[in-house]
């Protein structure tokens, strides 16, 4: 998994052609050192300035510091880790607008959503536009749509095991007959053939890790975005953060991510799989009657 235990910003300011002093961020990872991280977030800060100076960056949006989905290493804060014996099985990151987030090297997720509900006519338009039952009612027939391609595929490839999970808006799938590498032709296949996220499936061969969100997105649970992202340019950046973390936490616990719906085949007896899918059910509070989110 290419998650750096470390990450720092550091700011970089010279002085350009037209003689004006120019000051860059960037950040610095390292899976080793915070010292070595500040190093690299220096030095990434430099290399943006030399190249603005000499016109091969025409604007800040071009080097802009936000996350990269798939061309650099995760940037999320490790909260914990999750060990079976002396093994590391997974991590739990918090991600950029600040939910956790499982991440395992082995243990295949694969989340589907639940196609676009489509109005027949324009009269079934207006009724969906104006009615709460007719919207959750062609919400469901998708859903039973969607699990119903996941019955058959199930059929078709009898050897695969796997937990079926429902989310707000579709499905997750996570797979119990064996390990997974990331990068293999048969992961690509698997979640080619459940048509799943394309930003998911690159993000999965990119960073060699599967990942499955475990607590809501804030604006689900009645919460705000966090105020700044990880790594804090300062103490009282990372205070406010944690304030608002709290806060996050406490209005997540009335939710939970996802409901078990079904259960495909038999799972293998891996401990280090058991302790993956613990992790998942308990930190997603299946086992609650609260609404997902």
């Amino acid at each position: 998994m290419k998650i750096p235990a470390f990450w720092a910003k550091e700011k970089y300011v010279g002085t350009d052609r037209e003689g004006r002093k120019q000051g860059f961020v960037a950040s610095g990872w390292s899976y080793s050192s915070l010292e070595e991280a500040k190093r690299e977030a220096l030095a990434r800060a430099k290399r943006v300035f030399e190249l603005m100076s000499r016109g091969e960056m025409r604007t800040r949006r071009a080097m802009s510091d936000d996350y990269d989905y798939g061309d650099r290493p995760i940037r999320e804060e490790i909260v914990r880790e999750i060990r079976s014996g002396d093994e590391q099985v997974a991590l739990v990151t918090r991600n950029r607008y600040g939910a956790l987030v499982l991440n395992t090297a082995q243990v295949l997720f694969a989340d589907v959503d639940f196609p676009a509900p489509r109005p027949s006519g324009f009269v079934e338009s207006l009724a969906m536009l104006f009615s709460p039952k007719k919207r959750e009612a062609k919400r469901e027939s998708a859903a039973r749509e969607a699990i119903g391609e996941i019955d058959r595929w199930a059929q078709k490839n009898p050897s695969r095991s796997f937990r079926l999970y429902r989310t707000l808006e579709g499905l997750r799938l996570l797979f119990t007959d064996k390990f997974y590498e990331p990068a293999s032709e048969e992961t690509a296949w698997v979640l080619q053939e459940l048509k799943a996220d394309p930003m998911y499936v690159r993000l999965t061969r990119k960073q060699e890790c599967f990942r499955a969100r475990l607590t809501a997105k804030p604006w689900r649970c009645d919460c705000s975005r966090p105020p700044s992202s990880f790594p804090w340019s300062d103490a009282a950046a990372e205070k406010a953060y944690r304030e608002w973390e709290r806060n996050y936490h406490r209005e997540d616990a009335k939710y939970r991510v996802c409901e078990l719906a079904r259960e495909f085949g038999r799972a293998a007896d891996i401990p280090a799989l058991k302790s993956v899918i613990d992790t998942h059910d308990r930190e997603t509070h299946i086992a609650s009657n609260a609404p997902l989110a």
